[in-house]
């Protein structure tokens, strides 16, 4: 009896746990204090193991690396051990940052700082290929000069021009809306310096001496319509016709306005010190911009009657640092107007007169140590035609500036021989004497072609705006070049307009 009451008794020992309501199990959490209470011990022994098997196997195979993952950093592939965050900024970011004004600010800017290339060539492989993958042909467009002056580099037409002005301030050319030529030569009285086509009636043409004479010509009678005498007798300059009112520049620095239905003058525009060598009409007539001996243009708005660049305290802001004869309107965006100057400044300038030209910068500068004597603008796609003279390679120090001696400064003073340190040298560049074309806004240039022997005097364009005439003193010649082609014009489609009509 007592050996079966143990029996029992041992074995509810036993059972006793299993029977009995267990008591509730203590989960033990993970604490993020280290990485490694996420492994047991076994598993990182796998791991080390694993590691000692990887870094036996690259030692004994070095050559297989380049075609593995690549750790070494490049400037324009980044190495993963830098960038363990993706740190990138939405649209929506920089809207508000550019809000608050952090656009600038190095709080937003991620940049790489791995900046050296490498010298992998898994690497160049690798950006060759991405390269020519993305890389499209060249395609020239139809109406650029890449396509017609680029490919061709020769003139079209070549003619003699005996007597031209050598003064390469004048305009001994002009190119009429009828497609008729006009060329200054050798005149009965006086010097004959300028001539322009009436764009309105092309059978009219003005004329001027270096003696102030203005004479309106009508060359299908061959008779003279009107005669206007300057009273200084200064010589002419620049002219430009809006309708039937004719814009002369004059050398004591005044613009006078003639109406070709009326004997005197209507007008006259006293804001430059010095000759006017450039006149331009924009297309539209609203706007006039003069340029002088001294660099300085001037916008006369014609509907307002008041000079936009004038500023009595400092002057106009629109200046170079050399003459300006070469003025152009843009037909395409009618705020842009080009500006080229002589020695020394070399360089185009294109303002937008939108701006406030008394305080604002050119827009675009194009700089080019060579002369620049006439601008056309394309009338068909964004591009800009310049003609140049000599050209020169500036001295190291010199100044922007290089202003005329005085008379009385002696021949080894100290400011001659400053004078003499900073005079640029004369030298022979692509653009020396030569016709070239630049892309906007880009300002790349896309052609350039040797032109003539000596400077280019003067160029005008062709009534379809394809062609330019270039004229030469030096030669005593003209050429006539095919710069740009006309856009061709496509099929028009049937719009729903066509077919219904609203009474």
């Amino acid at each position: 009896m007592d050996n079966n009451n143990n029996n029992i008794n041992n074995n509810n020992a036993i059972a006793g746990p299993s029977c009995s309501t267990p008591a509730p199990s203590r989960k033990r959490a993970w604490v993020p204090g280290s990485v490694t209470n996420m492994y047991s011990a076994a598993k990182r022994r796998r791991m080390s193991f694993a590691d000692d098997v990887d870094r036996d196997f690259a030692a004994d195979a070095p050559e297989l690396e380049a075609s593995g993952k690549v750790n070494v950093a490049d400037r324009f592939i980044s190495a993963p051990k830098d960038h363990t965050l993706p740190l990138q900024t939405t649209p929506r970011t920089q809207r508000i940052a550019k809000v608050f004004g952090l656009a600038d600010d190095r709080v937003l800017k991620y940049t790489d700082t791995n900046v050296e290339a490498s010298t992998n060539s898994f690497l160049g492989r690798h950006r060759f290929n991405y390269h020519q993958l993305l890389k499209k042909p060249h395609q020239v467009p139809p109406t650029s000069a890449e396509a017609h002056l680029g490919a061709r580099k020769q003139f079209v037409l070549a003619l003699d021009g005996p007597g031209i002005p050598s003064d390469l301030f004048a305009y001994p050319i002009s190119w009429s809306a009828r497609n008729a030529i006009a060329v200054a030569s050798r005149p009965a009285r006086g010097k004959l310096i300028t001539i322009e086509w009436s764009p309105k009636e092309p059978n009219l043409l003005a004329a001027g001496t270096s003696n102030g004479d203005m004479q309106l010509w009508d060359t299908e009678t061959t008779t003279q319509v009107r005669r206007w005498q300057e009273e200084a007798f200064v010589d002419v300059g620049g002219m430009s016709w809006c309708d039937k009112v004719l814009a002369v520049g004059l050398g004591d620095g005044v613009i006078t306005l003639y109406d070709i239905r009326q004997q005197d003058p209507i007008g006259r525009i006293e804001s430059h010190r010095d000759k006017v060598h450039g006149l331009r009409w924009r297309h539209d007539g609203n706007f006039l911009a003069s340029s002088d001996q001294q660099g300085v243009v001037q916008v006369w708005d014609a509907r307002a009657s008041k000079n936009l660049t004038a500023d009595f305290r400092y002057r106009s802001k629109m200046k170079h640092h050399a003459p300006v004869k070469a003025l152009a309107w843009c037909p395409w965006k009618p705020e842009l107007l080009a500006t080229g100057a002589m020695y020394p400044d070399g360089k185009i300038r294109i303002w937008n007169i939108n701006s406030t030209p008394a305080a604002a910068p050119a827009g675009h500068t194009i700089a080019l140590n060579t002369s620049v004597t006439s601008l056309l603008w394309s009338p068909h796609c964004k591009e800009l035609l310049s003609t140049h003279g000599m050209s020169w390679q500036p001295r190291a120090g010199a100044s922007e500036s290089c202003p005329s001696l005085p008379a009385d400064v002696g021949p080894n003073s100290r400011a001659r021989r400053t004078r003499e340190r900073e005079r640029p040298q004369s030298v022979k560049t692509p653009l020396t004497n030569a016709l070239a074309v630049h892309a906007f806004p880009s300002l790349r240039r896309v052609v350039s072609v040797p032109a003539h022997t000596g400077a280019v005097g003067h160029s005008c364009l062709s009534p379809d705006g394809t062609k330019v005439f270039t004229i030469c003193p030096a030669e005593e010649a003209m050429k006539m070049w095919q710069v740009w082609g006309v856009a061709e014009a496509g099929e028009r489609k049937e719009s729903v307009f066509d077919k219904c009509k609203i009474r």
